[in-house]
């Protein structure tokens, strides 16, 4: 299938749902095969992949586990080959503010959400650096500049996913390999649902400038841009994709 992304393997985090299932969907449409690291089973996206006509390869992974990340780096160049894009989209989400939220609470937010992020793209290092056109993607939030309170965990988390974007963008950059954030709203998933109401949408609406729900489509286009070779001279950027929420 002839795309933007074809004869490149992506791994996404987090991809047997919601937005990382989403993206994964996208990328392969694009051209891309798909590698998926996720604590749930991933048979829902193997489906959607097989539907692109694309490969697909996904093992259970916890991301904030060193040696789990590396076995799962060698597994997808056995069955995959060597990666190109490498988007950090696993997340856990907390509602708690800082009054309330357990100390273990905090450090298991910053284990998937940021030391998560970091191992995998340690892991996939040496492949992006070789591909050409190695991308590094980290989905991220725009309730970092929006600070809602029962969020502590979170927001801080994907703040410091904002400084692991800069930092990997300027590490990376003599290799060619681009590391940039998709900065998301609130969209609508399952995982959303869970966390939040319907009411908490329709107030997450009233202040964007676009008045419709954010949806998984929504943030995976921009990561699709942001893989391809369209987006060859864009690095260290946080791009925001949340209706007009935060304008900046």
């Amino acid at each position: 299938m002839a795309g933007r992304l074809a004869g490149r393997t992506a791994v996404v985090t987090g991809g047997s749902t919601g937005i990382g299932q989403e993206i994964a969907r996208r990328l392969a449409a694009e051209g891309a095969d798909i590698a998926i690291a996720d604590v749930n089973p991933a048979d829902e996206t193997r489906k959607l992949v097989a539907e692109t006509g694309r490969r697909f390869f996904s093992d259970k992974v916890d991301v904030s586990d060193e040696d789990a990340i590396n076995r799962f780096a060698a597994r997808v160049r056995s069955e995959l080959g060597s990666a190109d894009i490498l988007v950090n989209n696993a997340a856990v989400v907390l509602l708690a503010d800082a009054d309330h939220v357990t100390y273990e609470e905090w450090r298991r937010t910053f284990a998937v959400n940021v030391d998560g992020p970091f191992l995998a793209s340690k892991a996939f290092i040496p492949d992006l650096k070789e591909s050409g056109s190695g991308r590094i993607i980290n989905i991220t939030s725009s309730s970092y500049w929006t600070a809602p309170p029962p969020f502590v965990s979170y927001v801080s988390a994907k703040g410091a996913l904002n400084g692991l974007t800069s930092v990997l963008a300027a590490n990376l950059a003599a290799h060619d390999v681009t590391v940039n954030g998709v900065a998301a709203g609130l969209v609508r998933t399952a995982a959303a649902l869970e966390n939040t109401s319907e009411a908490f949408f329709e107030q997450a609406v009233q202040v964007q400038n676009i008045k419709r729900v954010q949806m998984p489509d929504d943030v995976s286009g921009v990561v699709a841009f942001l893989a391809s070779d369209d987006a060859a001279f864009i690095t260290g950027q946080i791009i925001v994709a949340d209706g007009g929420s935060t304008r900046r």
